[in-house]
């Protein structure tokens, strides 16, 4: 079986993952609400939450810009979830989660419900490093009155992890732990996650899964910068044509555009002016 699976693509990229790491993420929480309620529960210590629903890699729209959060998941009590695992600190700047905390509040009101009922929302971010910079293993963020220090009460959280922070005498410290674990099961103190790894880099239908991930955000990683490519070379093509100068045909050989696509740049700038 060992053999079988070290032929498996990306298998010396598997057996060096952590669960931070988006393709390991996703390859352990995708249909698995007992471990998303087990980071819930340790993060928020709280015992008695049931997760009813969660997802992996859920894309929620919005009117200008959507988003696609790692996991949501929803509790018995209609509270949303969202947790997010950032290795890079850019990442996780106080306004992502902001972002994302608006967006959730958008997809769970219905047209003429009351502002009342928006649920309670928490927003999880589980960082490589120590984002906010104050030595802390968790960071609660919730809105107060500036006057008096009370509660504002409207029902969102904002939640930092520090995974540079490991105290093994702690919950907390023993699932950052195992999040941030890159052997395969029999070190982590929580059996669920370490029973979902060891399945995942040793198994070879586990291995193929994670490879087949991999595979699946290469691609879209190659979109992006294709998508990317393509809206520089516009640029670059419209600034010509704005300088007036250059035949259409020459603008098209420097921009790399094909020339139908540079007419109807030139349509656009003439509808523009």
């Amino acid at each position: 079986m060992k053999q079988d699976i070290t032929r498996i693509k990306h298998y010396a990229l598997i057996q060096k993952m952590c669960l931070i790491d988006d393709e390991l993420m996703e390859a352990c929480f995708a249909g698995h609400k007992e471990c998303v309620e087990l980071l819930i529960r340790v993060i928020l210590g709280r015992d008695d939450l049931v997760v009813k629903s969660a997802h992996v890699q859920k894309t929620l729209k919005g009117i200008r810009r959507s988003v696609r959060l790692d996991i949501y998941a929803i509790d018995s009590k209609g509270r949303r979830y969202n947790i997010e695992f950032q290795r890079l600190d850019s990442g996780a700047v106080p306004q992502r989660p902001r972002f994302n905390c608006s967006i959730i509040d958008v997809s769970s009101l219905k047209p003429g419900q009351d502002f009342t009922e928006l649920p309670e929302v928490y927003v999880i971010f589980i960082t490589e490093h120590d984002v906010l910079g104050y030595g802390l293993p968790l960071y609660t963020i919730d809105r107060v009155i500036t006057e008096n220090g009370q509660p504002f009460g409207d029902g969102s959280h904002i939640v930092y992890v520090n995974c540079e922070h490991q105290d093994s005498g702690t919950a907390l410290g023993r699932l950052v732990h195992d999040l941030m674990c890159r052997d395969s099961g029999d070190k982590y103190y929580y059996d669920a996650l370490g029973e979902r790894v060891k399945y995942l880099k040793e198994d070879q239908k586990g291995a193929r899964k994670v490879s087949g991930i991999m595979e699946q955000l290469l691609k879209e990683q190659q979109k992006k910068h294709e998508a990317a490519m393509k809206e520089q070379r516009k640029s670059f093509a419209m600034k010509m044509l704005e300088g007036g100068k250059l035949a259409l045909k020459e603008i098209a050989e420097y921009s790399g555009l094909s020339l139908a696509a540079v007419r109807r740049l030139a349509k656009t700038l003439q509808a523009g002016q």
